[in-house]
């Protein structure tokens, strides 16, 4: 494993995906305090995480999304695993997931607004941080030599 083979943008993409990754399996995207009053004796709070209700599906499918961009980085720089050819380049392919990775965040709290947690609003940043590693990697590619550089 050659880390000098990781670029700038793909230590960005891989270690946002990677906290990402912890922040919607760990940290609270919901949180409810409650206190049932002095005759009860009952009072605290409910912590959900980005994986759990509410809207679970859209937090699980960001959660894929993620590890599978996080796999594809380690996979193109780390190792020499000759990857599938695609329709389009994996560079393309690794941007348009990290936008479908903040899309899917943006549309869970956006139909669930209420009681948010910080594990919320750290997410969504660090999807944006993928948005931007994930642009930089692609103009990063589309910039280097593709083969040997020619004698005239």
């Amino acid at each position: 494993m050659d880390l000098s083979k990781m670029r700038t943008p793909d230590w960005i993409l891989g270690g946002c995906a990677l906290v990402l990754i912890i922040d919607l399996l760990f940290f609270p995207w919901h949180k409810i305090d409650y206190n049932l009053g002095p005759l009860l004796g009952s009072s605290g709070s409910i912590k959900r995480t980005a994986v759990q209700s509410p809207n679970a599906f859209w937090g699980i499918l960001a959660l894929l999304v993620a590890i599978a961009i996080l796999v594809v980085v380690v996979l193109r720089r780390l190792t020499t695993t000759k990857l599938p050819e695609l329709p389009i380049s994996w560079s393309d392919a690794t941007f348009y997931a990290t936008i479908a990775t903040l899309a899917l965040l943006l549309l869970k709290l956006i139909i669930e607004t209420s009681s948010l947690g910080f594990g919320s609003y750290f997410g969504i940043l660090l999807a944006a941080g993928m948005v931007y590693g994930g642009f930089a990697s692609k103009q990063a590619d589309q910039t280097a030599p593709s083969g040997p550089p020619t004698a005239f």
